[in-house]
């Protein structure tokens, strides 16, 4: 009999955030994968795992690629979901675990979506975690959205153009850019010409989080990968 694949969220990085049906579903399994980490001193999932008590499964970091060849990414999450799969296939139950939730801008999806391709009968659950801008509204006491307004997800590790950018954010509401890490200043340059409130909120859930909504210290800070800026007229 195959087992089963689950797809399960973290949170952000406080142990503390992983919901209890994640941690039961982490304690059964026989095998844990994640993505290596791209900062070789943490693995922020790692990290996550060991807080938490009872899981004996045995750990695999996947390393995956950023190129810019969509075929050769693809191809490389084909060779992890074989990996994966072969286990399942033994019997074993497995679990592929990220940071935030496996369905929102996550390697989990492509990885669920070659399984799948792969097993049409694979047997699956998705454990949805909480997503990190959740967490920057709740660490500094701001309404994401009220009433009718509309909340935007805006990734921006690639700029967008400026125009583009206003016409996004012209809706009443909140909108949060993500992986702001390489952009981060030209993008607090234009929300200030907009007249927009900027919270900047870095490695949330983790020894050094950082929040504030002061562009002096915003300024300051180093490239971090882990991070936001949720802007509000």
């Amino acid at each position: 009999m195959a087992g089963k694949f689950y797809g399960i969220g973290l949170g952000p990085g406080d142990p503390g955030l992983v919901t209890l049906k994640a941690a039961d579903a982490l304690r059964s399994v026989k095998a844990i994968y994640s993505v290596a980490s791209r900062q070789s001193d943490r693995s922020i999932s790692g990290r996550i795992l060991d807080a938490l008590p009872g899981i004996t499964a045995e750990r695999t970091e996947l390393e995956f690629t950023m190129s810019k060849d969509f075929g050769e990414r693809l191809a490389r999450i084909d060779e992890h979901a074989a990996l994966i799969l072969a286990g399942i296939r033994r019997g074993e139950d497995a679990a592929f675990v990220t940071i935030g939730d496996p369905m929102t801008y996550s390697t989990c999806s492509y990885l669920l979506r070659a399984l799948r391709h792969m097993e049409p009968e694979l047997e699956y659950e998705i454990i949805p975690g909480v997503n990190s801008w959740s967490a920057l509204a709740a660490a500094t006491a701001t309404a994401l959205v009220e009433d009718r307004e509309v909340l935007r997800i805006i990734p921006t590790a690639v700029p967008p153009e400026p125009e583009k950018l206003a016409a996004m954010l012209q809706e009443h509401g909140t909108s949060v850019l993500l992986k702001c890490y390489r952009t981060r200043e030209e993008l607090v340059r234009l929300l200030a010409q907009g007249g927009y409130r900027v919270t900047y909120g870095a490695n949330l859930g983790l020894d050094d989080e950082f929040v504030s909504g002061d562009p002096e210290e915003i300024a300051a800070r180093p490239e971090e990968y882990l991070s936001m800026l949720l802007c509000r007229r």
